[in-house]
């Protein structure tokens, strides 16, 4: 029951797996962690002529450690989390210890990916390749001084420079010096060749301050301790790492951004946690079915111990906490895996929640397993002794679960205790394999990568102009321009100009000009380019026909800009005042107002909010940038197939100079209005905002302010510690946010728009006219 019966998603493919995988780690696994769990020391367990090594080697035969690596690093690409939770419940019925040493072994790899540089590329490809075990990875997080409180990245002790990570990582030119040491509990610790190592590199931050590294562990400084001796879990190697002023390049680096390094730890406790749960769940199976087929056979008063009633009782209690532990475990995993795939955070919570119920549930199934046994359940004659003990670690490996319970129990003071069911969630639930017809690489491929069909702007500057006062490379998003010898500004090798013409309207002497406009030629983003010469508004007329003069409010709008450079000025809050009260007067479809402003000027929380926006869009440009990450946007874009979305002027331009640090989120600005719009508006919130906004900057522009618009700040409603801070929950949602400050430059000039050609049905006429 349960696995196969109870589960409406579990497909012949889940099944024929399931098969294969239960027959591989009866033949190989359990047996092989039987033996090992007898070896009198754990160097033993290590040795050369150790059968640890006939069980990497023949797991990696099948594939299991590269399944949810993508196809092009050489791994199998498998997403569709029941398939991994068979995988992770088998190997946990086989041998918990052994399990985890084997399926562990890709953690550093999977880190690796993140990493555009094409060395860490090349290292996930190479242990996709390695079918001897040669290569192995360990996860260093915890340390002889910083257990459970290594693993919280949220409140007061993440917060705590006493509980920052002793393994420091110092920027040394392109380098960095890691020092300090691992706990002994570091799985895999001393046979590990690789490890994704949690590093500390701003310890007045605690554990907010970290990073995390992929490095070889055979570089000079780096030793090893011996290996652990343990009461469960003996196939299991486990060690300190030591690190002595080692020193890796940067590019081992794989987040050092605060806010990204919070997310992926995170993601890493949630994720991990609720794999553990489901391996124990495995356990809890192995422990029930071990009773089940003792008591059948055990005769006490005349008959099989089966029909006792107290031992039926036991017997039944405990399958139904073993389904019920499967059933959550499973739960949490596919929900979790949907959320990575979408680009949402996962439910840590949930994940503790797995973790801690099934290994609750598993130490417990596992002790009265034994006491049906009776006395020979603590004789290492039967395999339920060893069970008992490996089910004990559990409780207390990958965070002790009383500490893992008041770190769940933060996000439900917050409002997080259940989950939050959106349309999107519901139709993600089901597993991928279930799935038929789904997007492919191909379908997408157009949209993600252009090529050369994408054509940048070409502009130019009159050198006999140019006073070389910098506005241009200073006024450019994208950061186009730089300096020639002669102090002249050039486009720069390799630049991406998207033809906002910003660097036009800071030129005080017109030195700026077009040569071509940005353009696709064909494709889902194929656009003409602008016509040469650009056309600047029509010369304004009155209700005759006679010439006359724009009046302040159409000046308003021809002249407003997108002002991206601030004085440090403050901006007085009755003029804040009155920029809102525009958008607050915006009509709105129904006069439903379905906007929400959250006016900042408090620095600290303006930078707050610059970091986790950069780091959401570091993620992104991250996966967008990597030729094989990239194809797992392909769910985010199946969720929303608006081709804009994924336009090169924001993929390429805005994310990329985010990520790059070229190009400030919320601008340096003095003070943020942040908009937030009500779902349940109509016509749908977006269209209101825009209204709304467009009011405000306008009044902005009449006021001698400049504004921007930062869409970019709603990948912000992916944070829900960001968004209890500022005080939204449902139907609220982060829509926009307008950035206001007095301009640091003038910029009066007019840019150039194109002039579409406007179709006419005149009183009177014979027809459409078109007014070229």
């Amino acid at each position: 029951m349960g696995l196969r019966e109870l589960n409406i998603d579990f497909t012949k493919e889940h099944f024929s797996f399931w098969k294969e995988t239960r027959k591989f780690v009866s033949e190989v696994i359990r047996p092989i962690g039987v033996e090992l769990d007898k070896f009198a020391t754990p160097e033993d367990v290590i040795a050369d002529n150790s059968p640890l090594w006939d069980a990497f080697k023949k797991s990696i035969a099948m594939d299991y450690t590269i399944m949810n690596i993508p196809e092009d690093f050489g791994g199998l690409g498998i997403d569709d989390p029941l398939t991994m939770a068979i995988l992770l419940e088998q190997f946990g019925w086989a041998d918990v210890g052994l399990s985890t040493s084997i399926l562990a072994s890709s953690q550093p790899y999977l880190y690796a990916m993140m990493s555009p540089a094409p060395e860490m590329q090349e290292l996930v490809k190479q242990f996709c390749a390695d079918k001897e075990g040669k290569m192995i990875g360990c996860w260093g997080i915890t340390e002889p001084d910083h257990g459970g409180d290594s693993l919280f990245f949220e409140g007061e002790v993440a917060t705590n420079p006493k509980c920052a990570y002793g393994v420091t990582a110092v920027a040394d030119g392109d380098s960095y010096i890691i020092n300090g040491q691992k706990a002994a509990w570091v799985s895999n610790g001393t046979i590990a060749t690789h490890g994704v190592i949690w590093v500390s590199l701003d310890p007045s931050k605690g554990n907010q301050g970290g990073g995390i590294v992929v490095m070889p562990l055979d570089l000079p400084g780096v030793t090893r301790g011996k290996p652990l001796v343990k009461m469960g879990q003996r196939s299991l190697n486990q060690g300190e790492i030591y690190f002595d002023n080692v020193r890796i390049p940067k590019y081992m680096m794989i987040a050092d951004d605060p806010v990204m390094f919070r997310q992926l730890s995170n993601t890493q406790l949630g994720s991990a946690n609720g794999g553990v749960g489901i391996f124990f769940t495995g356990l809890a199976q192995a422990a029930f079915e071990e009773a089940l087929d003792y008591a059948k056979n055990r005769v006490q008063g005349g008959k099989p111990i089966i029909e006792h009633q107290n031992i039926k009782l036991k017997l039944y209690d405990m399958f139904a906490s073993v389904e019920a532990a499967r059933s959550l475990g499973r739960r949490v995993l596919v929900y979790n895996s949907m959320q990575i795939k979408q680009g949402r955070p996962i439910a840590t919570h949930y994940g503790i929640a797995a973790k801690t119920f099934c290994t609750e549930v598993a130490f417990r199934v596992a002790s009265q397993a034994v006491q049906i046994f009776g006395s020979p359940g603590l004789s290492k004659e039967f395999h339920i002794e060893q069970v008992f003990r490996d089910a004990r670690l559990g409780l207390i490996e990958d965070g002790v679960n009383e500490s893992l319970m008041i770190e769940g129990s933060t996000h439900l003071v917050k409002g997080s205790g259940i989950l939050n069911i959106k349309a999107e969630n519901v139709q993600a639930a089901a597993p991928a394999a279930t799935v038929e017809g789904g997007m492919t690489w191909e379908d997408v491929e157009p949209v993600f990568r252009p090529g050369d069909s994408i054509k940048m702007g070409v502009m130019k500057c009159d050198a006999e102009k140019c006073t070389q006062c910098g506005l241009c490379i200073l006024n450019c998003p994208f950061k186009c321009w730089e300096e020639s010898e002669d102090k002249t500004p050039v486009l720069k090798e390799g630049y991406a100009c998207f033809s906002c013409y910003n660097c036009m309207v800071a030129c005080p002497t017109d030195a700026i000009s077009i040569v071509s406009s940005y353009h696709a030629t064909d494709g889902p983003f194929a656009t003409s380019p602008h016509p040469l010469p650009a056309k600047m508004p029509l010369e304004p007329k009155d209700a005759e026909g006679n010439p006359a003069e724009w009046n302040i409010i159409e000046k308003t709008v021809l002249e407003r800009r997108s002002i991206r450079n601030y004085k440090d000025d403050p901006v007085p809050e009755p003029l804040i005042r009155r920029v809102m009260e525009a958008g607050r007067f915006a009509p709105s479809s129904g006069n439903c107002q379905p906007w929400k402003f959250i006016a900042i000027t408090d620095k600290s929380i303006i930078n707050e909010l610059q970091e986790a926006t950069v780091a959401q869009v570091g993620m992104l440009n991250a996966a967008y940038s990597n030729d094989t990450l990239v194809k797992a946007l392909i769910p985010v874009y199946e969720a929303d197939p608006s081709v804009g979305n994924w336009d090169p002027r924001v993929a390429v331009g805005g994310v990329g100079c985010i990520a790059n640090g070229d190009l400030p989120v919320l601008m340096n600005a003095p003070a943020i209005i942040l908009m937030a719009a009500d779902t349940r508006s109509i016509a749908g919130p977006d269209l209101q905002i825009g209204i709304c906004g467009q009011n405000m900057t306008l009044v902005a522009k009449s006021l001698g302010l400049g504004s921007c618009w930062v869409g970019f700040i709603a990948v912000l409603e992916n944070s829900p510690e960001i968004k209890e801070k500022l005080g939204l929950s449902e139907p609220w949602k982060i829509s926009n946010a307008m950035v206001l400050g007095y301009p640091k430059f003038k910029q009066e000039g007019m840019v150039p728009r194109e002039f579409r050609p406007v179709t006419w049905f005149r009183e009177g006429g014979s027809g459409p006219e078109i007014e070229e």
